[in-house]
């Protein structure tokens, strides 16, 4: 039942476009970059420059695109206008001031900024924004006025982006930029969250945002081998060396050769750190040969009048869902629908992990060709978390085509587990998506310690959309921690959610996440004397050698000192030895008592009465009048599946009440956090 209503809450947050008609959308790319004085750490070098650079470059002519520098202020680097080769000049001669030199970091205005001109979507478009940043929300030293922007943002500024199916990509460039706030903009508008470990990561993640937001045509790239046929005016080669010093090549098929300093009025050839970007006009037909070792993310874009086209696809889905794929091919703004020449292609799609590893594949040439010339598949839904990549591929014999598309695959909510040096654990879950009614939605816990008692503990709902359960272990060993999430969409629907048991080690040093061997108790030390401690003989120093004797020393004087140092080391044993037995009998004797008292102790626990504070293994059913309950193993598991278990649980965490006073019965809602009476409904 839960998976049919987490299904009616995946349609709200991202649409599939099942229903939609493939169409000929242009890209509107709207870039925003971080230029706060933090970037002098986390980009000493700048690389924000090049990754810009490049992807000045590469987004496709026709498009229509614009960058935005923040930091305190907001700032028009290049203007929003139509990409052509004026366009590019300007902003590559802009691309110099993106620098490191801002107060603080206003996200807000910059996302405000970057759509207020002309940037509602314009029919025909699809606006895209791209956000890098290496921090948080910050406009003011004071915090509360930080986590007020905070706040407008995520109620404000996102819901209006979304009203305008703006999608928002997201990139950290730090440990400390605010994955809250980077994950609620990117998955609440469906677009891709990435973290930069370095900024040498940058360009690759610059590119695949923008083949994302603005698929160009492409060809495959296959060997080092690429086809070039009559409808291509110009092709683009994206070539990343694996070896950065290598020289690239390209062969045409007359035996030509190009290289990044050969003279040719229809060659363009940039060569930068780690790649060569390489334009080349009115192409020879035939197969073309890179010469160089390539690396995995080069690529062949194409400007032909031989367009495939491909219905948006998402870049995000929930376990379980699935979409929808519809393709064609277009020649010169036509549908080709001919049957006679459809039969004649190779379509196939797959659907590969990052690995490699094939997930599905399909052979469109199987089957009839359309008659419409739409192909139509639905892309198989997924019972895990994966990040899956779409490849489409049509081969004409003279001619070929090729699309790909990545997604993530995600559960609806995100576990995270935090824990310190100092003995600290924090259990932290936060929501993917944006189309979740947070005040109705309750998360407990149910914590299991080592020596196997459990108890239930509701997460708290924190200031910045998350919920928290603070952990301080008292016990060494393994905890797990099982979560139960009942949720509510903002349409109402309610599902339910089960993620898998965390695991941690207490303490911190040893390994997280590794069944261990639950400790023994400690046996009862025997009554084992502790040895008296010798004391510390002092080593006669080397007695001088004898100059001489005394003439006239009489012998017997020496044989007597020998026999009284003898005597006296005897007397000096025995007072030894006496003295250790007798601690031996003193220690069997405080054993001995301490062992009575214990037993004492357990005699009196076992007798006492039921007037404490129940514990989580004490409770049972719900009678009228209850008969005398058995206690619950300790070491028993509470089903947290069942209602009917968390709600005895639960009522375990409060004290007995009198006779005339009516319990009340448990319900995930009391755990819900209180509405402020200021809060929006």
């Amino acid at each position: 039942m839960w998976r049919r209503l987490l299904c009616l809450f995946v349609a709200c947050t991202w649409l599939a476009g099942a229903e939609a008609e493939v169409q000929a959308e242009k890209a509107d790319v709207r870039v925003i970059i971080d230029i706060s004085g933090s970037m002098k750490q986390n980009d000493p070098e700048n690389l924000r420059r090049p990754a810009l650079d490049l992807l000045i470059k590469m987004i496709p002519e026709g498009s229509k695109a614009g960058v935005w520098t923040f930091g305190q202020y907001v700032n028009m680097l290049v203007p929003h206008r139509d990409v052509d080769a004026e366009w590019r000049r300007e902003a590559a001669a802009k691309v110099e001031k993106v620098n490191s030199v801002g107060l603080f970091t206003n996200i807000g205005g910059a996302l405000e900024r970057a759509t207020k001109d002309g940037g509602k979507p314009l029919p025909g478009y699809r606006t895209n924004i791209i956000l890098l940043t290496d921090g948080m929300v910050d406009i003011d030293r004071e915090p509360a006025v930080n986590q007020k922007e905070w706040r407008r943002i995520v109620d404000e500024v996102l819901p209006s982006l979304q009203g305008e199916q703006i999608k928002i990509h997201t990139v950290a460039l730090s440990a400390n930029a605010d994955k809250e706030l980077m994950n609620a903009l990117s998955l609440g508008t469906d677009g891709i969250v990435a973290v930069a470990e370095n900024a040498d990561e940058l360009m690759r993640i610059f590119l695949r945002m923008l083949e994302q937001s603005a698929p160009a045509d492409e060809v495959p790239l296959s060997e080092n081998k690429f086809l070039v046929d009559s409808s291509i005016e110009e092709f683009t080669a994206l070539i990343f060396r694996a070896d950065p010093a290598q020289q690239a090549q390209l062969l045409a098929p007359d035996k030509s050769f190009y290289q990044a300093d050969t003279k040719d009025k229809y060659l363009s050839w940039h060569r930068g750190a780690d790649h060569d970007l390489i334009t080349i006009k009115h192409p020879i037909e035939g197969e073309w040969l890179v010469r160089a070792d390539l690396d995995p993310d080069s690529k062949i874009t194409v400007v032909t009048d031989l367009k495939l086209l491909v219905n948006p696809l998402p870049n995000n889905l929930f376990v379980n869902q699935g979409a929808e794929l519809q393709f064609l091919l277009k020649e010169k703004g036509k549908t080709v629908s001919d049957a006679r020449f459809l039969r004649l292609l190779k379509v196939q799609a797959t659907l590969t992990d990052k690995r490699g590893n094939s997930l599905w594949d399909k052979n469109f040439s199987d089957a009839l060709p359309p008659g419409d010339g739409i192909y139509r598949a639905t892309l198989p839904a997924f019972d895990k978390e994966v990040m899956a990549q779409l490849t489409l591929r049509i081969d004409g014999k003279s001619f070929n085509r090729e699309f790909s598309h990545r997604f993530a695959v995600r559960e609806p909510f995100r576990v995270e587990l935090v824990s310190s040096d100092a003995g600290a654990h924090t259990v932290k879950v936060s929501a993917n998506g944006q189309s979740l009614d947070r005040s109705r939605t309750v998360v407990v816990a149910k914590v299991r310690e080592p020596n196997g008692r459990s108890s239930i503990q509701p997460l708290v709902l924190s200031a910045t959309d998350h919920w928290e359960l603070a952990l301080s272990p008292e016990l060494d060993g393994e905890y797990q921690v099982d979560l139960r999430i009942s949720a509510y969409d903002k349409d109402g629907n309610e599902f339910e959610h089960h993620p898998d048991t965390l695991r941690f080690s207490h303490p911190t040093g040893q390994p997280l996440f590794s069944a261990q061997t639950p400790a023994e108790p400690e046996p009862v030390p025997e009554a084992t004397p502790t040895p008296a401690e010798p004391e510390p003989v002092v080593e006669p120093e080397p007695e001088p050698e004898p100059e001489s004797e005394p003439e006239g020393l009489p012998a017997w004087i020496i044989y007597t000192g020998l026999g009284v140092g003898n005597l006296l080391i005897m007397v000096l044993a025995w007072v030894a030895y006496r003295t250790i037995m007798g601690g031996r009998k003193v220690a069997d004797a405080d054993v001995e008592a301490l062992e009575q008292e214990d037993e004492l102790e357990a005699q009196v626990d076992e007798a006492a009465p039921a007037n404490t504070a129940p514990k989580l293994e004490d409770f049972g059913g719900e009678d009228d009048d209850p008969p005398p309950k058995p206690a619950m193993d300790p070491g028993a598991e509470v089903d947290l599946e069942s209602d009917e278990a968390v709600d005895s649980v639960a009522e375990a965490s409060d004290p007995p009440l009198d006779e005339e006073d009516a319990a009340p019965e448990f319900s995930l809602d009391d755990l819900a956090p209180a509405k402020d009476e200021d809060e929006k409904p």
